[in-house]
């Protein structure tokens, strides 16, 4: 209800409470849910680090069970993207959020 009311949210929770992997396929469950016909907006997760950003991605990608770098989950960092324009969540440092922002 909060993503549909507000162009973006920002999440604070404790290590280990399901930000990057649980709140994420909650958000396509509930995309794969709707029945009207609002599109679904991308969904930029952050990471510190690029390796956190690409093992994160990958191990959402496998509990889906779906391609790495298709139109659910993807990543990208500095030097490499494994995504698509289409892709709905996709896992990027903080360094690339901002350049997607900025420009």
């Amino acid at each position: 209800r909060l993503l549909r009311e507000h162009d973006f949210l920002v999440v604070v929770g404790d290590t280990g409470s399901g930000k990057t992997t649980q709140l994420p396929a909650y958000l396509l469950e509930d995309d794969e849910s709707r029945t009207d016909n609002d599109t679904f907006a991308p969904v930029a997760i952050t990471q510190p680090r690029r390796v956190a950003a690409t093992s994160v991605s990958r191990r959402v990608a496998e509990e889906r069970a779906v391609t790495l770098g298709g139109e659910e989950v993807g990543y990208k960092v500095r030097f490499d993207s494994v995504a698509q324009r289409a892709t709905k969540l996709t896992f990027m440092t903080d360094g690339v959020l901002v350049r997607e922002c900025v420009g």
